[in-house]
Formats: C-alpha cells, structure tokens, sequence
C-alpha cells in the first residue's frame, strides 16, 4: 500500500517532467521536443508571473541534463527577453528572442495560411550575430505546448524586429 502511494505521489511529477525542462511549481510558456535527439526547448516562468514580477528561462536538453539554461540566474531574467507579434488575416507570428555568448535565439510560432497547403510551425532559430544569414532551425515534433501570448505585456517589445508593433 505504501508503495502505491508513493507511486500515486510521484506520478505528477514524472508525467510534467517528460513534457518540458520546467518544473512542476513553473508554468510552461513553450516545450517541445526537437531534432531526432528528442531533446527539449522550454521556456518555463513564474508560476504567478506578471510585468516585473517573476522570471522567466530558457531551457534546453534531457530531464536528466539540461545543457543550456538561460539566464543562469532568476532575477532580472523578464529584461533578457523580446517579444514580438504580428498577425493579419491568414498569417499569426509570435517570437520571443534572447542574446547569449554571441548567438542570438528565437522561439517561434508561425502560422501562414496563405500558403497552399497552410504552414504551422513551432521551434527555435539559432544564429551566431556575426553571421546573421546562417540561422538553424530546430523545428518542433510533437506534443507541443505554448502559450508564448502570454507574454506579450510582460516581456520589453523587440523594437528591432520587422514584426513587432511595439505599442503602434
């Protein structure tokens, strides 16, 4: 009995851990599984997060060893982000971008439904800022989880982006 107990307690925390890098006290604003490895990108925040108020990071790797964790520290972590967010009738496009050790991140969604066959992506673009037009993508396979919306008044605006609207 004692043994199905534990087992009842620990489930929670088995089955959110295998979804994303985030914890089970964090809300999960994006995770997903990228590339064949099966690692994880997530971005987990402040379970009661608000414009400063929390912290948010980026996360990348296995439940068992997360490779990259950004910023390393809490604090002040709302100001190391950028969100941007364009949408017009058939196009939806969210990012929410960082700097780090001369590379520059962006989580991504990206609906276009004025393709052909209507395109939806998720997943995370990666350059070195010395080589812009060198960019990877790691594109999400299932399940997805994202709520990057949820940003949008918490997090400074990308005034450098060709799709944020900063306020305008």
């Amino acid at each position: 009995m004692k043994k199905i107990m534990l087992l009842l307690f620990l489930l929670p925390t088995i089955t959110y851990g295998a979804g994303s890098l985030c914890d089970a006290d964090e809300q999960v604003l994006f995770s997903c599984p990228v590339g064949k490895s099966g690692k994880l990108v997530s971005l987990c925040g402040f379970r009661k997060l608000e414009k400063d108020v929390g912290y948010l990071q980026y996360r990348y790797g296995s439940p068992k060893n997360i490779e990259l964790t950004f910023p390393s520290a809490k604090a002040g972590s709302l100001e190391k982000f950028r969100y941007a967010h364009y949408f017009r009738f058939q196009v939806d496009r969210t990012f929410v971008s960082f700097s780090n050790g001369g590379f520059e991140y962006s989580v991504f969604t990206n609906y276009d439904g004025e393709e052909e066959s209507p395109v939806q992506e998720k997943g995370v673009t990666v350059f070195k800022k010395s080589q812009p037009d060198k960019e990877t993508n790691f594109i999400c396979s299932s399940p997805v989880s994202e709520d990057l919306g949820k940003l949008e008044n918490i997090l400074p605006c990308d005034k450098e982006s060709d799709f944020a609207s900063c306020g305008e």
